[in-house]
C-alpha cells in the first residue's frame, strides 16, 4: 500500500540557528517504510520542502523541514517501524528477525537488525547494593565470562567476558556502592570480591553448599565401592541389587564387547592416574585426553577403576515373567512351547528371548541341544543373577535425601549401605548438614564442624575444611535469606540469547541484548 501526504506546515525552522522561515526554496521526495496496516506493508510517498535560510549570518543557506519524532533525518523508515524492529532484534537475533519480519510485511536485512541493536542507548540503572555473581560458558569447558545480577531490582547490571579474580576486582572497585555479594564457592570469585569489595558482605550459595555436598559423597563412594560390594546381603535387599539383564545369558560377541569396554576403561584410568601424579589437574587432563571433565573427575579421585552399574531397562518379557516362573517350577522347559503358550497372551517377541530366559534356569540339558555346547550349559549351583550395588550418583543421593521423600525401595538400600561404618558416619553427618542449611540453623555450624573433624571419613574432613576456610560467606548464607537462585536463573537466559548468535565478533551484541531484555 502506498501512501501519498505533504506537510501542512506553513514555515520550516532552520536546524543549524533556529531561524522560522517561509521563504520556500524547493521541493524532493521522500521513501519511508511505515509499519504495515490491514496486512499490507506501508510505502511513504512523502513531498518533503526546502527552505532558505533568512538568517545572513547562519552559514546554512538550504533546509529541509524536519518531523522530529517521527522521521529521523535521512532515515529510510519511521521511528514506530524501528522501534518494532528493534523488539524483534533483540528477542531473536539479525537474521532470524528478517525471517520473521518478512511475515509482517517487512522488509529488512540482518544486518540491518544487527545495527539497530548496536546503536540502542541502554538506559542507565541505579547502582546496584545487593550483587549476584555468577559465570556462564562461552564455550563450555574453555571460555567462561562473569553475569553481575541486581538483586533487589531483578536486572543484568553487567555481562563481562571473563572470569578472573582481576576481572571482578576491578569491577567493584568502580562500584563502592555495593553491599552484599552473593556467589558459588569459586575461589576465583571469593578472591576478587576480598581484594575489590572489602566492605561488602560475601554470601555463599546454599544451594551450591548441598550440590558440593553430594559431589564429595559421589566421589568418595566411588573410591570405597570395593568396599561396599563385600557387604553381607539380606534376602530382602537382593532383589533390588540384581540386574535384571543379567538374567539372559550373554552372547560370545555381547561378552567380547563387555571386556572390550572394561579394558578401555581400566587403561583409561591408568593414564588419568599417571597425568595426576604428574601434576596435572582435571581441566588439563581433560584437554588432553579429550574427555568430559566428569568423566576424569570420576577417574582422578578413585583409588580403583570405577565400575559402571548396568541399566535395569525394562524388557518386553516382564508381563510374562509370572506366568513363565509357574510353568517352570511345574518343570516345563521347553522353550518353544513357552513362546507359543504366553504369544497367545499376547507376547509381541521372538521365542529368542524365551530361550535366553530359560538358559540360567535349566535342570537339565535340553534334547535339542548340539553335543557340542552341552558342557558349557551353566550348572545348577551357578547363582541365577549377579548382584550389584546401584551407581555411586545413586548412592549418594540416597545419603543428603530428605528421610521424608525415599520410597521403600531407597530406605532398604540404605540400611544396607548403614552396614559399613564410614558410610554410617558420613550418612549421620550429611542429614545434620543438609537439615542446618535448608532450615538455616547457624548455631548448629560450629558443632557440626567440629564433629565432621573427629570423622574418619577424610573426603568428609576435607569437605568441612574448605568450609572452615570459606567460614564468613557460609555463614552469611545461613543467616541472610538471599541467594544466588535469581542469577542462575538470569545465566540461563543468557544461554538463550547465547545459542542464538555464533562467533566472538558478536559478543558485543550479546552483552547488549542481555542488558537491554534485562532493563525492558
Amino acid at each position: 500500500m502506498t501512501v501519498v501526504a505533504h506537510s501542512t506546515a506553513k514555515c520550516g525552522i532552520c536546524p543549524r540557528c533556529g531561524k522560522t522561515s517561509r521563504a520556500l526554496h524547493g521541493w524532493h521526495p521522500r521513501l519511508p517504510q511505515d509499519l504495515p496496516s490491514l496486512e499490507q506493508g506501508i510505502d511513504l510517498h512523502l513531498t518533503v520542502r526546502r527552505f532558505r535560510c533568512v538568517n545572513p549570518d547562519c552559514p546554512q543557506k538550504t533546509f529541509v523541514e524536519r518531523f522530529p519524532g517521527w522521521l529521523a533525518v535521512y532515515a529510510r523508515r519511521t521511528e514506530r517501524l524501528t522501534q518494532r524492529m528493534r523488539m524483534v532484534a533483540f528477542e531473536v537475533g539479525g537474521e532470524a528477525g528478517r525471517r520473521v519480519l518478512r511475515y509482517f510485511q517487512i522488509q529488512t536485512s540482518g544486518d540491518t537488525l544487527l545495527r539497530i541493536i548496536r546503536r540502542t542507548p541502554l538506559v542507565p540503572t541505579e547502582s546496584a547494593r545487593v550483587l549476584g555473581i555468577d559465570d556462564w560458558a562461552l564455550k563450555k569447558g574453555r571460555d567462561y565470562g562473569t553475569l553481575m545480577v541486581d538483586l533487589e531490582r531483578h536486572q543484568v547490571v553487567d555481562v563481562l567476558l571473563e572470569r578472573t579474580a582481576s576481572v571482578v576486582r576491578d569491577w567493584l572497585q568502580n562500584h563502592p556502592q555495593v553491599q552484599l555479594i552473593t556467589r558459588d564457592r569459586s575461589t576465583e570469585y571469593a578472591t576478587g570480591i576480598q581484594a575489590g569489595a572489602p566492605q561488602a558482605k560475601a554470601v555463599a550459595d546454599r544451594w551450591h553448599l548441598l550440590l558440593n555436598l553430594r559431589q564429595m559423597l559421589q566421589r568418595w563412594l566411588t573410591s570405597v565401592r570395593p568396599q561396599l560390594e563385600r557387604l553381607p546381603i539380606t534376602p530382602e535387599v537382593r532383589p533390588l541389587l540384581t540386574s535384571r539383564r543379567g538374567a539372559f545369558r550373554r552372547t560370545q560377541t555381547d561378552e567380547a564387547a563387555r571386556q572390550a569396554r572394561q579394558q578401555r576403561r581400566e587403561a583409561r584410568y591408568a593414564t588419568i592416574q599417571r597425568l595426576r601424579q604428574e601434576g596435572h589437574n582435571i581441566g588439563q587432563i581433560a584437554r588432553l585426553l579429550h574427555l568430559h571433565p566428569q568423566t576424569v573427575r570420576n577417574n582422578f579421585y578413585a583409588t580403583t577403576c570405577p565400575q559402571y552399574k548396568r541399566g535395569q531397562g525394562k524388557s518386553i518379557l516382564d508381563p510374562f515373567l509370572a506366568y513363565l516362573e509357574r510353568r517352570h517350577a511345574e518343570g516345563c522347559e521347553n522353550a518353544l512351547l513357552l513362546w507359543r503358550e504366553i504369544q497367545q497372551q499376547g507376547f509381541p517377541g521372538t521365542e529368542r528371548q524365551v530361550l535366553r530366559w530359560l538358559h540360567r534356569r535349566r535342570t537339565h540339558v535340553a534334547p535339542s541341544t548340539p553335543n557340542c555346547y552341552r558342557d558349557s550349559l551353566p550348572s545348577p549351583e551357578e547363582p541365577e543373577q549377579p548382584v550389584g550395588l546401584p551407581s555411586a550418583g545413586e548412592m549418594a543421593w540416597m545419603l543428603v535425601q530428605v528421610p521424608e521423600t525415599r520410597s521403600e525401595q531407597q530406605r532398604l538400600l540404605l540400611q544396607h549401605l548403614l552396614q559399613d561404618r564410614d558410610v554410617a558416619n558420613a550418612y549421620v553427618l550429611a542429614q545434620q548438614f543438609v537439615q542446618m542449611v535448608k532450615q538455616r540453623l547457624v548455631a548448629q555450624l560450629d558443632a557440626w564442624l567440629a564433629d565432621t573433624a573427629a570423622t574418619t571419613v577424610v573426603p568428609l574432613r576435607n569437605f568441612a575444611l574448605g568450609i572452615q576456610q570459606d567460614y564468613a560467606a557460609v555463614r552469611a548464607a545461613l543467616e541472610t535469606p538471599w541467594s544466588n537462585g535469581q542469577t542462575e536463573g538470569q545465566v540461563n537466559r543468557l544461554k538463550f540469547i547465547k545459542r542464538q548468535m555464533y562467533g566472538r565478533a558478536k559478543l558485543d551484541l550479546l552483552r547488549l541484548r542481555v542488558l537491554y531484555r534485562s532493563l525492558t
